[in-house]
């Protein structure tokens, strides 16, 4: 079956030579990458040291506090490393729960410096949940924005705390980033050990999984070398990351640009126009964010979209969760070109498509990176035929070791088939080689003895022009054992049921018709994206199911 990856290694070394990451230094910047290299470990934080090395005085993040530079920023993160070895000199383990501003990055760069584990903690998760997750992991201490002051006094969280995003009218006796940066102590040893991160999965199904890791510089060599080639990134863009930091695409996008030498845009929360607003005022050249992010920039009105000048975005990176390719074709003409990829927490970056795999097809999520091997299996686990669905099992990459165990020691576990760990997405391959998500293994809905994936009919209904958002789901039927319910949030105008379902019926096969449509004021998401499907019914329709 096809599996060839989406670019090669020659191409990929051009672009990352073309990108400026290779280019010579002089004699003082050399000693500071060998400084950085003699006290990080294989590290998050390194990646951004070495920046720090080669151009210190180039704008690092820009944030709502505004902007700071490499130099500053691993400097103040390298003496709040300090402080934090004054205060635990055996410190082992740093919960991150932060939004996406520099307090996140000095976190990283900061228990990278003491080879301590990093676990990211989803700032969305309620104080029970969070409770949970943080006995599994017993993180020894903690890194918190202001917002989740109370939700930590409601989890008896016991460990050292440290403030970074302080509200100017909250009084609290916990240190704050900002007073560790003021303070000097001796540098802590060199770390002589990879530096493990840990990341949550979506949790859209149930408790969220821990999926850790040590950082591997060639999955990663790979991964970058890839997005690299398809993308042609440099260390002069100016790159505005969307997508939460704590999610791995997230993370990994903030890692990405500041390893390369390009300056970041974090805003703590996501808002479409004033993306808008900050591609014309810094001439922003790259936007990464997840789907959804995608959706609700092309859902601004074309009078305020006109505002604002974006003609200097060159490209955008999505991921993370579905995009309807309506969603797509409305980004490219809009804004300019897309590249989609593919992959999990568990699994990582999978897949790539290009600019050119998306004209071909937008519902592609295109072929497998350099260093990753993708294949469709059928249920007894022989190989699918071309164009045939079947489960979507994934090799290489940064790989996967499995979850972690909670505290009675259990944990969750992934099928691996020769080394091939089960997505648990099940996909096609096309004759080039290009890989099609066609749902969850869990989601594939049987109405009158088909199977149906709410994927292929959640994308015939994007198309719609009164439809901004859909989810589709099964649920139960005496004469078909499951029939097909849409939540679907309108814009201006609102479709009655049965143009709705002509639409559907002109798109696709008739069994594939919802036969309920439930209208809701949003589709109720987690912050990459995906439809938090068990909250569906918990946000009240204006109307439903009209003739």
């Amino acid at each position: 079956m096809p599996n060839s990856s989406v670019i090669g290694w020659r191409t990929a070394l051009s672009a990352i030579t073309t990108s400026g990451a290779l280019r010579p230094v002089g004699p003082r910047a050399a000693l500071s990458i060998a400084r950085a290299y003699h006290s990080y470990g294989r590290s998050l934080g390194l990646l951004v040291a070495v920046s720090a090395a080669r151009h210190p005085d180039r704008i690092a993040l820009i944030d709502d506090l505004g902007a700071v530079t490499y130099r500053d920023l691993v400097r103040r993160s390298e003496t709040i490393a300090g402080a934090l070895h004054a205060i635990d000199p055996r410190l082992r383990s740093i919960g991150i729960l932060c939004r996406n501003h520099r307090g996140f990055a000095e976190a990283v760069i900061a228990g990278s410096r003491l080879g301590c584990e990093l676990v990211f903690l989803n700032t969305e998760l309620p104080p029970v949940q969070l409770a949970r997750i943080l006995e599994r992991h017993r993180p020894e201490a903690l890194i918190h924005d202001d917002e989740f002051l109370g939700a930590l006094t409601e989890t008896g969280y016991t460990g050292t705390r440290v403030r970074a995003w302080c509200e100017p009218d909250t009084e609290s006796a916990l240190p704050t980033l900002d007073q560790l940066a003021r303070q000097r102590h001796s540098a802590p040893p060199p770390v002589r050990r990879p530096v493990r991160i840990t990341l949550l999965t979506s949790g859209t199904t149930g408790m969220a999984k821990g999926v850790g890791r040590n950082v591997g510089l060639r999955p990663a060599l790979e991964a970058a070398a890839s997005l690299a080639a398809a993308s042609r990134l440099r260390r002069q863009d100016v790159v505005v990351v969307a997508p939460p930091f704590f999610h791995g695409f997230g993370v990994a996008a903030l890692a990405g640009q500041l390893a390369l030498g390009a300056t970041v845009i974090a805003r703590r929360r996501f808002d479409p126009e004033i993306t808008l607003a900050d591609i014309e005022r810094y001439r922003a050249t790259v936007f990464i964010g997840v789907p959804v992010m995608i959706q609700r920039l092309t859902a601004v009105p074309d009078d305020i979209r006109r505002r604002y000048r974006t003609g200097s975005l060159r490209l955008a990176l999505t991921g993370a969760a579905p995009i309807p390719p309506a969603v797509i074709a409305a980004f490219l003409r809009d804004f300019g070109p897309l590249l989609n990829g593919y992959g999990s927490t568990e699994a990582g970056v999978v897949a790539l498509a290009t600019p050119d795999d998306l004209a071909y097809s937008p519902k592609t999520v295109g072929r497998p990176i350099i260093g990753v091997s993708v294949r469709v299996l059928r249920a007894d686990r022989t190989p699918a035929a071309t164009e045939e669905t079947g489960a979507i099992f994934v090799r290489g990459g940064i790989g996967f070791s499995g979850y972690t165990a909670d505290p009675t020691g259990s944990a969750p576990t992934k099928e691996i088939v020769d080394g091939y760990v089960n997505t648990g997405d099940m996909g096609h391959l096309d004759t080039h080689g290009r890989l099609y998500i066609d749902g969850r293994d869990d989601e594939m809905i049987v109405s009158g003895g088909e199977n149906i994936y709410p994927r292929e009919v959640e994308n015939a209904l994007a198309e719609h022009p009164a439809v901004t958002d859909v989810t589709v789901i099964g649920i139960p039927d005496p004469e078909y054992g499951q029939v097909l319910r849409a939540y679907i949030v309108t814009g201006a105008t609102e479709p009655a049921d049965d143009e709705l379902k002509q639409h559907v019926r002109d798109r696709l096969e008739r069994y594939k018709t919802p036969k309920q449509f439930i209208r809701l004021a949003e589709i109720p998401r987690n912050p990459s994206g995906k439809v938090l499907r068990h909250r569906l019914d918990d946000h009240p329709a204006p109307r439903q199911d009209r003739p």
